[in-house]
């Protein structure tokens, strides 16, 4: 199944999550819920990563800009 959104991600890792918390998850859907799972870690994984660096990126440059003005 293809999540496009960090949003998506999330919601399937906690429903996951809460699935496997209650004992719904039988042994033949846990290699491909295994994968899914995985998937969906590291989509969240990189989209803050990318969304840590935009932010120091954006926080450099204005303190560069502030630097600048004095």
């Amino acid at each position: 199944m293809s999540r496009d959104t960090y949003e998506a991600n999330i919601a399937f890792i906690d429903q996951t999550v809460k699935r496997l918390e209650r004992n719904e998850v039988s042994i033949d859907e846990l290699e491909t819920l295994a994968r899914e799972f995985a998937d969906a870690r590291k989509f969240c994984a990189d989209r803050l990563t990318r969304i840590e660096s935009v932010v120091q990126a954006t926080l450099g440059a204005e303190e560069g800009q502030s630097g600048e003005r004095t």
